[in-house]
Order: structure tokens, then C-alpha cells, then sequence
């Protein structure tokens, strides 16, 4: 299994569906913030969906429309981080994460972001990639800022989560 090291006791991991039950156990320890800005944190209900969902994202993989690795943290997944709508053709994919709540705060995501970058530009060649951030969410906006991304424009009602549509803040870095 692939892996790469991001700081100490922090790794990116290929997702395993052999991770789904620590992966769902985090997901419902942070339903509440989960729910608030991922369209999938109300729906995620039980180890078998999240390791369907793990199953369907080797698929994706295998077919290189995604990249998708969970983040590890002391020996255990507690976090997704993604490279997702790659379009090889033009070189360019969009960005995807989520942390467990414990481990929010500590610039975990921010380091696992800067390693993605890396592995997106150098190991898949892109050229460029994007991060849409609803613009109700500060820390992921934050994330997004420290890293070097640049606000492109705003999404009107772009994502739908916590039963209403929220504008999306659209961010790009180009290698």
C-alpha cells in the first residue's frame, strides 16, 4: 500500500476499504460539523456505505478520474484528503478533505494539503488545481489561503448542506 509520510505521525494512506470502520467511527464523531458543510455527512450511516464508498473510490482510481488518500494519525485513519474530476487531458483536478474533529486546529490539513499539492504537480503531472470552499466555512478557507491558493471567484448557491444552498468561495494554483 502506498503511502507518504507528511510530518511526524501523520501519513497519506490509498484508501482501503479495510479502513472503514475507524474512518466511519470519525465521521461520527464530527457528524455535527460534517453535516454542516459536506452534503455526504448526514447520508454516511454505517460502516457498510462508508466501505462502499471506499470500494467506489479504488474504481475511480483504477480508471485515474480520482486520487484519494486517507490521512493517518498515530497508527489509525482519521481523515480523507482527494484529488477528484482529474482531467488528465488539461491537466488539472480539484481538492477534497475532511478531519476528524480531534485532530482540527493543529495545521494537520494544512501540511496534508501542501503534500497532495506535491504529489498532484510532481508525481501526476497537473498543471493546475482547484479547491471550492463554501464561503460559511473559515477554516477550510484558511486551509485553502496558507497554501498559496488564489480566490478565483464565487459560486452562487453552489453546495447544498445543512438543508440549504451556500455560495462557494473558488480558489486555483497553477503549478
Amino acid at each position: 500500500m502506498q503511502e507518504w509520510l507528511v510530518r511526524e505521525n501523520v501519513k497519506l494512506k490509498i484508501v482501503d476499504p479495510k479502513d472503514a470502520e475507524s474512518l466511519y467511527e470519525q465521521i461520527e464523531k464530527t457528524r455535527p460539523q460534517l453535516a454542516k458543510f459536506m452534503p455526504w455527512g448526514e447520508s454516511t450511516k454505517s460502516v457498510a456505505s462508508e466501505r462502499a464508498f471506499l470500494e467506489y473510490c479504488q474504481d475511480r482510481m483504477a480508471s485515474k478520474n480520482l486520487w484519494n488518500a486517507s490521512i493517518w494519525i498515530n497508527g489509525h485513519p482519521v481523515g480523507m484528503i482527494d484529488l477528484h474530476n482529474i482531467d488528465l487531458d488539461n491537466k488539472r483536478a480539484e481538492v477534497g478533505y475532511w478531519l476528524g474533529g480531534e485532530f482540527q486546529g493543529k495545521g494537520i490539513m494544512t501540511d496534508c494539503l501542501k503534500r497532495l499539492l506535491e504529489i498532484g504537480f510532481d508525481e501526476l503531472g497537473l498543471h493546475k488545481i482547484k479547491l471550492m470552499a463554501e464561503e460559511v466555512n473559515p477554516a477550510s478557507n484558511a486551509v485553502a489561503k496558507k497554501v498559496g491558493f488564489q480566490l478565483e471567484g464565487t459560486l452562487k448557491d453552489e453546495i447544498y448542506s445543512a438543508g440549504k444552498y451556500h455560495d462557494a468561495l473558488l480558489y486555483g494554483l497553477v503549478k
